[in-house]
């Protein structure tokens, strides 16, 4: 690897006053823990409440300044994303990875983003091709990347629950915040365009994107989120939470049923 053999720093990023976030990023570090073999250094969160996190030995980054940042004429939260990574990477000098809070950590995990920064970057999983069929023309100058045109047969989007990066990639996170300004400025106001600038300016960089989502699991889906935070809140300390796609419709069908025994009963 080119960072001389130092081995990848993970990131998360906590903002807000929500408390299932911080419960959230604490179970994740639970689970990525073992598979860094319990080097605390190696992880690092940047955040507006740095005092929450006090009693983990762990790096904490006041990321407050940063956050308040707008993207555009308006505020879209998800550019602190990049713009954390950006930082981590010139902060450290080392390959990093983010890890959003809403994940845990299977087996293998390390190793495979060794494997994927060894060869590019990568990020969670394939989105889709063609993101917005409904957007352009547009095209813009990047500072570091030059000129950049929205085309809609090359533009792929992957999911940005995990976003790795080299050192060097630091100005491509850079120009991808930079993207979303002018995307969002130029009318496209969607929840996602944090990770399709992301992988567009990985795209245009000819760095490969290389998928994590076997050892990863992003529990984004909001199904998906509302049964683990339900666990999150009923989990003994060190407890290890069973998921899987059958649980969570299990969850769904039970929740559905009480929400319509209950209309029934105010009949």
């Amino acid at each position: 690897m080119k960072d001389g053999g130092l081995r990848p720093r993970y990131i998360y990023l906590c903002y807000g006053p929500s408390p299932q976030t911080q419960k959230e990023l604490r179970y994740s570090f639970e689970t990525l823990l073992p598979e860094i073999g319990g080097d605390f250094s190696r992880v690092a969160i940047f955040t507006d409440r740095p005092k929450d996190f006090c009693d983990l030995a762990v790096e904490t980054i006041d990321f407050t300044s940063e956050l308040a940042a707008p993207a555009g004429s308006q505020r879209y939260n998800h550019r602190a994303k990049p713009l954390a990574l950006a930082r981590a990477l010139k902060m450290f000098g080392r390959d990093c990875a983010l890890i959003d809070t809403d994940s845990f950590i299977r087996e293998g995990f390390d190793a495979r983003v060794r494997e994927a920064l060894a060869a590019g970057a990568a990020m969670n999983a394939f989105v889709r091709a063609d993101p917005y069929p409904d957007f352009g023309p547009f095209e813009t100058e990047l500072p570091n990347l030059g000129r950049y045109v929205f085309d809609r047969k090359s533009a792929k989007m992957f999911n940005s629950g995990l976003i790795a990066a080299r050192a060097e990639h630091a100005p491509l996170l850079d120009d991808s915040c930079v993207l979303i300004e002018r995307l969002w400025t130029a009318g496209l106001k969607r929840h996602d365009i944090e990770q399709f600038a992301v992988s567009e300016c990985f795209r245009l960089a000819g760095v490969p994107i290389h998928e994590i989502n076997r050892e990863f699991e992003h529990y984004f889906p909001r199904w998906s989120k509302r049964y683990m935070r339900r666990r999150l809140r009923e989990r003994a300390p060190g407890e290890t939470i069973a998921f899987s796609k059958m649980r969570v419709r299990l969850f769904k069908g039970l929740w559905n049923l009480r929400l319509a025994l209950r209309k029934w009963r105010r009949r």
